[in-house]
């Protein structure tokens, strides 16, 4: 039992640092940002608390397992973001935040900048009604009609409170606005940041902007002026921005239709139509990630060609990117409602990598430094539980841990990528073709080549000395003596733990005209590893020439050989 719980354990490549079941936390992905708010390399998260409708919306700083600081808001926020505004040093970041027409700047837990929208000049039709001194239920019965013809959300500000007031009160709202300048004020659907001139992790960043009024408007971050504004043919819902400002970017916006366009160059060109709304998208370099309503996980080019297409195993809550450069992946998180609470699943393309339950769906989701760690998960669930999970040093997706990849549905919209035809291939492809026959004959025979060469080898290592038992023995050899009558020592070993020769002989090959040994078959007892035998014969030289004499090591084969190199001997017998 203990066995099989380390084994789950190691399979698990999240450690739970911190969950908070209590928190009763209301955000989004986009109101949920990671970023280094003191300049002392501690990550805190940040995330805008939109609250349950009876308190004020709050903007939370945690730090490690508690909160550090929280800043009320006067108006629900839509996004925030952590950008670099300037390069002074130290290098502290401000935090960005997007709240109706207005974004507010904090830094160090303060308000440090507040700038506003731009507003608009309102329909002259609209301009007219309110400098014309109509009584109230005229004035009233005219904005209505004029919001039946260019819609509620075209009016002005004041036309709209007008309208929405209690029939008692419009009298007085319409005495005390009527001389002011009637005009539009915008609101801001979504905002995203962008590197300005250098890709450092605290390089200065530009802020994007997406608003109701169908603009994208780009701010100097260290100014606070609206550098450029593009018209965009929806109201983005969704934004997501990649490269440079100074050098070449694009922005990536997805409508509440479900409409993608990309802009690129002050141009913004459509590139795919879902048939479902989306749920969150991802921006690569050259594709982009993106989960829709119906259940699907789809990866399009950054041309709108669809690449793949998974089906998802629930209905999908939020994404986020998981970048892994130690493992060389890039994964994409995606937050599912299941009937028996959530997942959030790991996919690596079309590629199912890793997956875990969590009690209730999840609905924010952020990946990046948290503390002093590099990966880390933070989440906020449906429910308002806060949970902060740290990837292992130790995790690798890419082995063992591998869930089983879920069909796309569609492999006919699964793009291959299939090389071009060099001449090389054709060449070689014809050559197949008209020599098939020779080529297959030329094989068979090759192949029965190989069989038997294998097969002569292996009869051959059979006859032939085993290497282990040669190597498990130790043969040392000792001349002693002036000559001509000398003793020949022999020391054998066995070095082997497990193996134990035995029916082993020592015996000697030499010339009988120069030596004479006395004891030409030595029988070796048994070895024992760890001792050492010695073996003893005399030789008698009868000649004053020296000769090599080679010693023999043998059972029912040969095991062992070593070569003695004879003294000359200094006298001869009579």
């Amino acid at each position: 039992m203990t066995s099989l719980r380390n084994s789950l354990n190691m399979q698990q490549p999240w450690i739970d640092a911190y969950s908070d079941p209590k928190a009763e936390i209301r955000t989004f992905s986009s109101c949920l940002t990671l970023g280094d708010l003191n300049g002392d390399n501690e990550y805190k998260l940040i995330l805008a608390d939109h609250g349950t409708g009876s308190g004020h919306v709050k903007l939370k700083v945690y730090r490690g397992t508690s909160m550090a600081s929280e800043i009320v808001l006067l108006d629900f926020p839509s996004a925030v973001v952590s950008i670099y505004t300037d390069t002074n040093e130290p290098r502290i970041p401000g935090l960005a935040v997007s709240c109706g027409c207005h974004v507010l700047v904090y830094r160090n837990c303060r308000p440090y900048f507040k700038f506003c929208m731009p507003s608009m000049e309102a329909s002259s039709l609209e301009a007219d009604l309110w400098r014309q001194k109509s009584q109230t239920s005229q004035m009233v019965r005219l904005l209505q009609e004029l919001s039946d013809e260019i819609g509620y959300s075209n009016l002005s500000a004041p036309s709209q409170a007008l309208l929405a007031l209690e029939p008692n009160l419009r009298d007085e709202f319409l005495h005390k606005n009527r001389h002011h300048s009637i005009k539009k004020q915008t609101v801001i659907t979504c905002m995203t940041a962008i590197k300005k001139s250098l890709s450092d992790e605290k390089s200065v960043s530009c802020i994007i902007l997406a608003t109701e009024n169908y603009q994208v408007f780009i701010l100097d971050p260290e100014a606070f002026v609206i550098m450029d504004k593009f018209p965009v043919p929806c109201v983005a819902s969704m934004i997501s921005a990649l490269g440079l400002y100074a050098v070449d970017y694009r922005v990536l916006l997805a409508s509440r239709a479900g409409k993608i366009f990309v802009l690129k160059a002050g141009v913004t060109v459509p590139v795919a139509h879902l048939a479902s709304q989306p749920v969150g998208l991802i921006l690569h370099s050259q594709s982009f990630t993106i989960a829709t309503m119906d259940g699907n996980l789809q990866c399009y080019s950054i041309k709108g060609i669809k690449q793949w297409s998974t089906a998802l195993p629930g209905s999908p809550v939020d994404v986020c990117s998981v970048p892994l450069q130690g493992l060389a992946l890039n994964l994409v998180a995606v937050s599912i409602s299941t009937d028996s609470g959530g997942s959030i699943l790991l996919y690596s393309g079309p590629q199912l990598m890793h997956s875990f339950n969590t009690p209730t769906p999840v609905s924010a989701l952020v990946f990046g430094r948290y503390g002093q760690e590099e990966h880390a998960l933070c989440s906020v669930t449906t429910g308002g539980a806060l949970s902060v999970k740290l990837l292992k040093r130790t995790a690798n997706f890419g082995n063992g841990e591998k869930a089983p990849m879920i069909s796309g549905g569609q492999p006919h919209n699964i793009k291959l990528l299939v090389p071009k035809k060099t001449r090389l291939f054709v060449e070689q492809t014809l050559r197949e073709r008209d020599q098939c026959r020779e080529m297959h004959n030329w094989f068979q025979k090759a192949w029965l080549d190989l069989g038997v060469s294998v097969s002569e080898a292996y009869l051959n290592g059979l006859r032939s000395t085993s290497v282990c038992e040669r190597e498990s023995l130790k043969l040392t050899a000792q001349v002693l003596g002036l000559g001509p009558r000398l003793k020949i020592q022999l020391f054998l070993e066995n070095l082997a733990s497990d193996y134990v020769p035995a029916g082993l002989a020592v015996t000697f090959l030499y010339d009988p005209k120069l030596y004479t040994i006395h004891k030409t078959y030595i029988p070796v007892p048994m070895l024992v590893p760890g001792l050492t035998v010695s073996l003893e014969t005399l030789v008698t030289c009868e000649l004053g020439v020296a000769s090599p004499l080679q010693v023999l090591v043998f059972a029912s084969r040969l095991l062992l050989t070593a070569v003695i190199n004879m003294p000359p001997a200094t006298a001869t017998l009579v």
